[in-house]
């Protein structure tokens, strides 16, 4: 009598919350790439921390002394280890698993060669720009993740991880008005065109991370183009000055 009144008590809670095995379908196709994609951009946080750990020990040498500069590039690197933290950190309160793969300081474009602050500059601005259009796409793939009919049909219906089914999740599909994915009716056969969006992370992405990104690359063109208009000539004098005045 205890268990099947347990067991009504429990198909009740299912059926308040809404929550079924096609939600956990859902849900764990939607998470399989959502994990990898947030993986990817602790990866990119990382790289430009390890660029801009290289710059500011480059600006530390005999031959390219210049110290201001140096820690301005520091406080950079360690600006983009709390951006890959950040991440890490957001991979665990929603039951995620992070991963920290293999990662080098960016070494394409300016970055090939910095052998003055004018290229060392330059470097950091395209760096700027290599992780806002990264933030930019995650931010765009998680506010549509495509649910397809072959991984919902192969996904697991009966077991998922809660701490991910706590998010704030919007499903959307042609046919209804968008809604809380517990609040989703499920149908006998997935319809087409259903996405759902995590809205709690495209939310952090565009408050805590694209609005800085703005300042930054703004910040850093600023001083490409200072020691653009000091030009070749003067490129020493220019350079002293420069790092004379950094404001850090």
């Amino acid at each position: 009598m205890k268990l099947f009144a347990f067991c009504v008590i429990a198909v009740t809670l299912s059926c308040a919350y809404g929550w079924g095995d096609c939600h956990w379908k859902i849900l764990n196709c939607a998470e399989s790439r959502v994990n990898q994609w947030i993986n990817d951009q602790i990866a990119v946080e990382l790289k430009g921390h390890y660029t801009y750990l290289y710059l500011s020990k480059l600006f530390e040498r005999e031959s390219h002394y210049y110290p201001k500069v140096a820690k301005y590039f520091r406080a950079k690197s360690n600006e983009e280890m709390s951006h890959a933290e950040r991440f890490i950190e957001y991979q665990n309160q929603r039951g995620g698993t992070f991963d920290i793969t293999l990662v080098q300081k960016k070494s394409d474009g300016s970055c090939a060669n910095v052998n003055s602050i004018l290229t060392g500059f330059k470097c950091a601005k395209e760096l700027e720009i290599d992780v806002t259009d990264a933030l930019t796409l995650l931010q765009s793939k998680v506010t549509s993740v495509q649910i397809s009919e072959s991984c919902y049909n192969n996904a697991s219906g009966t077991t998922g991880n809660d701490l991910a089914r706590a998010q704030p999740i919007v499903i959307h599909h042609h046919n209804e008005v968008s809604k809380p994915l517990s609040a989703y009716t499920c149908p006998h056969q997935l319809p087409t065109r259903v996405t759902v969006e995590y809205v709690e992370l495209t939310e952090m992405i565009v408050h805590e991370f694209l609005g800085h990104q703005i300042e930054d690359t703004k910040e850093i063109a600023n001083h490409v183009k200072t020691l653009q208009n000091i030009g070749d000539v003067n490129a020493g004098l220019g350079s002293f000055l420069v790092d004379k005045h950094l404001e850090l």
